[in-house]
């Protein structure tokens, strides 16, 4: 098997919690807290959670925006992030992400040419007289008309600016696109057009997606492999159709449970207890076991690793549960 394209042991991102007047640190809010997987040249993988579990603090500090407090990240091989700021300017060009919110992400001072081939400009991709070539075609790369060029991105809707977004991000023809919950904000008629977009350039330029959703309709549809968080671990990961039909996980097992399906399906829906517990102060052991209805005594005490399991039905993945085998 060929080495992977994006490999992550161990990631953790930490923010300092600071009190009184000479700011000291107390205490740290461990978003991201100890993850490890990898992603293939190709491939898309999504990441689920509910709100608040690290997902997007994992995707910025993959993309160097958050500065991570242990762990390695390597991309083709090479540690990613070199403290040297010239030595970083090659991954940014590679590694390219696209936010939640596309009003917020876009300059509202630039035009669309402007937003679009910036990147090209600052790493010698195209000559300041090829700009208005380069920008035609990119607009056109993601079916929008190239009259728009000299437009605001105020003047546009929301699907529109996150084609705009999308079209900045493959200005570079990155290899990895981080996309976090890009359709999230946008109206249901709109989805399914910006995904097949994604799933269309992702062929054509073979690129690879690490895919941010809290939405397992989406994450099905353009996703080949999942990994599933929770209060900044990784609990579950494998193939998509594999962990959506037949999760082992509790916690896989409630996401799954609360996705809309047809009245009648017989679907037993799993309602979790109490509150999610703060990042600043995880549960020791299982961080789910406050929640889980499947919970031990071990379970308080014990952190279970995440170790690759093959259940009864479904394909094989990695699982962090003392139980899963009797869950299977």
């Amino acid at each position: 098997m060929t080495a992977p394209l994006l490999q992550v042991r161990d990631l953790k991102t930490w923010f300092p919690i600071k009190r009184g007047i000479f700011a000291r640190t107390t205490g740290y809010v461990r978003a991201v807290d100890g993850v490890t997987f990898a992603v293939q040249a190709g491939e898309t993988v999504g990441l689920v959670g509910e709100s608040g579990c690290g997902k997007t603090t994992l995707g910025r500090t993959l993309m160097g925006l958050e500065p991570r407090r242990a762990g390695e990240i390597h991309f083709g091989g090479t540690p990613l992030w070199p403290r040297r700021h010239s030595a970083s300017l090659p991954f940014r060009r590679r590694i390219q992400m696209i936010f939640q919110d596309p009003f917020s992400s876009l300059n509202p001072r630039l035009t669309v040419l402007d937003i679009i081939t910036e990147g090209l400009l600052e790493h010698g991709l195209i000559r300041p007289r090829e700009r208005t070539e380069a920008g035609v075609r990119l607009l056109q790369e993601v079916g929008m008309d190239p009259d728009v060029l000299h437009r605001y991105p105020h003047e546009f809707s929301g699907g529109q600016r996150q084609r705009l977004s999308i079209a900045r991000a493959m200005a570079l023809r990155p290899d990895l696109v981080i996309c976090d919950e890009p359709v999230s904000a946008l109206d249901v008629s709109v989805r399914a057009q910006v995904l097949n977009l994604l799933i269309d350039l992702g062929a054509a330029h073979r690129l690879s997606y690490l895919f941010i959703s809290h939405d397992l309709g989406v994450i099905r549809h353009i996703c080949s492999r999942v990994i599933v968080m929770y209060l900044g671990v990784v609990v579950e990961s494998g193939p998509t159709s594999g962990i959506i039909d037949h999760p082992v996980h509790p916690y896989t097992r409630a996401l799954v449970s609360a996705v809309p399906v047809p009245f009648g399906s017989g679907r037993q829906r799993v309602i979790l207890s109490g509150e999610v517990p703060s990042a600043a102060n995880p549960p020791s052991g299982c961080r789910f076991h406050t929640r889980c209805p499947y919970a031990m005594p071990d379970c308080s005490r014990i952190a279970p690793p995440l170790e690759r399991f093959q259940p009864s039905t479904g394909a094989a993945r990695e699982v962090a549960c003392l139980r899963k085998h009797e869950l299977a």
